[in-house]
């Protein structure tokens, strides 16, 4: 009985060391490879900060017009958009806000997800920030993969949260899928720009491999 709870406490303390090394080299990994930056194209952007990453795209192209699909939301020039789970995005405004409970549920997937969408302007540059210039098409698959995780009402359109936002230029919506340790907002956005044939890691649950594979890919 003692040789088996030791192994199970050994198993348990590798899982960490084991989910970080997985993390690490899938993380290196790419998933197309071969993609390169249009001469002539849409801008796109990732913006990821140590935990999290938003997709930004522009409010409206010939591709795809944002400024009809999302109900409560103003217009501007791009939008940030990011996945996550429903009562860390509602509760969690500031790290000092972070309850163990919630990032527990968060974790083990017990909570919904919400779609956070911001409006802003140019993107500014700095470390956190990388443009990746790609095709019509290219950004069309993405926008569809983007669209996607909307759950939408009866009358076709993302539901949005009414009251709930930061400030005056965000909005919350219902989103489709389950947040988990292996499901992460990093590895939602990692989903969307691999389905949209754009160069990113294998995995991500992470957002520094995002960053490191949009990098690659200047």
């Amino acid at each position: 009985m003692k040789k088996a709870l030791l192994r199970l406490l050994l198993i348990f303390c590798c899982l960490p060391f084991l989910y970080g090394l997985a993390a690490l080299v899938l993380g290196l990994v790419p998933v197309n490879p071969g993609f390169r930056q249009s001469a002539q194209g849409i801008d796109i952007y990732l913006h990821a900060n140590a935990v999290h990453t938003d997709l930004i795209v522009p409010m409206h192209t010939d591709t795809s017009d944002w400024r009809g699909k999302l109900p409560n939301l103003g217009n501007a020039e791009y939008l940030a958009i990011g996945w996550g789970d429903r009562a860390f995005y509602l509760e969690t405004k500031q790290w000092s806000d972070l309850k163990a409970g919630n990032a527990l549920r968060a974790l083990t997937g017990q909570d919904g997800t919400l779609l956070h969408v911001e409006l802003m302007g140019q993107p500014p540059e700095s470390a956190e920030v990388v443009k990746l210039r790609i095709s019509a098409v290219q950004y069309a698959k993405l926008a569809d993969a983007i669209d996607a995780a909307f759950a939408k009402g009866a009358d076709g359109k993302p539901i949005v949260i009414a009251g709930a936002h930061y400030d005056e230029r965000d909005a919350f919506y219902e989103a489709v899928g389950r947040y988990s340790l292996f499901a992460t907002c990093n590895e939602w956005a990692r989903a969307a720009l691999a389905q949209a044939g754009i160069r990113t890691a294998a995995w991500a649950p992470f957002s520094q491999a995002l960053l490191y594979q949009a990098g690659a890919a200047q």
